[in-house]
């Protein structure tokens, strides 16, 4: 088992269960107990759990309080997020495809404030960040190499993001062009494409395919098989995808046999 899979098993149980020892998690990941070990340090680090005498105990979004509140706790709630482990492995290898002097977009969702945390810890340079992500902003703010431009529009509160959107969200984009672009989608199916749960995102979407140089979809494992409310284009539309490394097989075939060019994290 890989290291990725193995810190998603421990957060998940810690999710449903809270607390957990350090035997059990061997037993639940069949690892050793210096393996396991190395992984609650990692875990903890990160902020993703807490280390207790002889095991480990989840992070409660109750934890945080307006007297312990600061960035990191924030984006350390993620982990209540079953697919966390994912998701952040893809925005680290997103940030590889954005080099200094680059003009991108980056979209709404948990992945992409993820891809804004990590960009903002990079040595890029000189890197002009378009958004809609409310939440994200004050991640790229940090950086005094990275230039934040937020669309203005009618906020919209997500289940994991707040974003703003509207009719003069898409009119502040008018003559505004990309060299690449980050997205995510709520639904990937190989016979209903690409879809989405928010219509209003239709437009901006549609604005970002006709006027960037490369755009990149970051789909983690949890989006495939699925089909949500608006269709937003077929999956050979998008040419660069950036996906877990156990993404199922019949989607892999696709992308090759479409010429979609895939990187795995």
């Amino acid at each position: 088992m890989l290291a990725i899979e193995r810190e998603q098993k421990i957060l998940d149980y810690l999710t449903e269960h809270h607390v957990a020892s350090t035997q059990y998690l061997c037993d639940l990941t069949n690892s050793s107990l210096a393996t396991v070990r190395r992984d609650l340090k990692s875990l903890a680090d990160r902020k993703l759990l807490i280390r207790t005498h002889g095991g480990a105990q989840g992070i409660e979004l109750s934890d945080v309080t307006n007297e312990s509140y600061n960035q990191s706790t924030i984006f350390s709630c993620y982990a209540k997020d079953p697919q966390y482990m994912y998701k952040n492995s893809i925005a680290q290898k997103a940030v590889e495809f954005i080099q200094s002097n680059d003009t991108i977009f980056i979209g709404a969702g948990v992945t992409c404030n993820l891809l804004c945390q990590h960009l903002s810890n990079s040595n890029l340079e000189n890197v002009m960040v378009v958004t809609t992500n409310v939440t994200a902003v004050s991640e790229l703010v940090r950086s005094p190499h990275i230039t934040t431009f937020l669309l203005g529009g009618t906020v919209h509160l997500g289940t994991n993001h707040i974003e703003t959107l509207d009719d003069y969200t898409i009119q502040s984009l008018n003559k505004l062009f990309f060299d690449k672009a980050f997205f995510t989608v709520d639904g990937i199916d190989l016979n209903n494409g690409y879809s989405i749960i928010n219509h209003a995102q239709l437009p901006l979407y549609n604005y970002l395919l006709s006027n960037t140089k490369e755009i990149y979809l970051l789909a983690n494992q949890g989006k495939y098989d699925k089909r949500t409310f608006t269709h937003l284009c077929s999956l050979d539309t998008i040419s660069n995808v950036i996906t877990n490394s156990d993404c199922n097989s019949n989607y892999m075939k696709y992308y090759q046999e479409h010429h979609v060019t895939v990187y795995t994290a």
